[in-house]
């Protein structure tokens, strides 16, 4: 069996451990809570930058959706009107070779 000096001494030796753990774990939450709370890259201010981004976007989505639209409207109509170009230009010119050869 142990004697008392000796458990005493192990126990000074355990909280002396346990102090230095404590230690290291303060320090972990102490970088923890710098990098969450960091007014320039921290996490709550990318979450309010998110959030002004996305207030900013829903009040302007109405005015793209439209400019959206129109423009995939012009491209429908510049597709047809291509189509019909070439067309043309392929008549025209079997016309001339006709008027030439013929």
């Amino acid at each position: 069996m142990a004697s008392a000096a000796q458990e005493i001494a192990l126990m000074k030796k355990d909280i002396e451990t346990l102090s230095g753990e404590v230690k290291q774990i303060n320090t972990k939450i102490d970088n923890l809570t710098i990098k969450l709370l960091d007014p320039d890259d921290g996490v709550v201010s990318r979450v309010n930058r998110n959030t002004s981004f996305r207030k900013t976007y829903d009040t302007a989505m109405p005015q793209y959706s439209t400019i959206i639209s129109e423009f995939r409207a012009l491209q429908r109509w510049k597709s047809v009107v291509t189509k019909a170009l070439w067309g043309l230009y392929a008549a025209i010119t079997g016309w001339i070779i006709k008027v030439i050869f013929w």
